[in-house]
């Protein structure tokens, strides 16, 4: 007697007489493997889009701030926001699942200078996994 992914997948009712083989059954127990395996894979690809676009959105608005002159507190919240962002986006992109609440207590903050060549350089990372990514698809 046929299982009952088995038969959702066949269109059979469970309680009908059909009775498949070894194979078939096996056969469409890979493919509902796949099914599931494709879903995850989409939702993994969708979680990476959203974080690359937060991540994108905080650098642009980091970027505006800088280009406007504005320091102190406001600008430090970008930078945080920028971080958390990016720090997403790099372990979505590796395969990991984020934390919850990535809470920093504790770290000092970088000054101005420092803030500005890491930002530079997690940016010119990151638009390079980018496209080392593109060329793999």
């Amino acid at each position: 007697m046929a299982t009952g992914a088995v038969c959702a997948i066949m269109g059979a009712m469970p309680d009908s007489d059909l009775v498949l083989d070894d194979e078939t059954t096996a056969a469409l127990t890979l493919f509902n493997e796949y099914l599931a395996a494709d879903r995850e894979r989409q939702q993994r690809e969708r979680r990476l889009a959203k974080a690359e676009k937060a991540k994108d959105e905080a650098a642009a608005a980091l970027r505006a701030l800088e280009k406007k002159g504005v320091t102190g507190e406001e600008k430090a919240r970008a930078e945080a926001a920028y971080r958390e962002a990016l720090e997403t986006w790099k372990i979505l992109r590796d395969g990991g699942e984020p934390e919850p609440a990535t809470a920093a207590a504790g770290d000092e903050a970088p000054t101005d200078e420092s803030a500005t060549d890491e930002t530079a350089d997690d940016e010119a990372t990151a638009d390079e996994a980018t496209d080392a990514d593109a060329t793999d698809a």
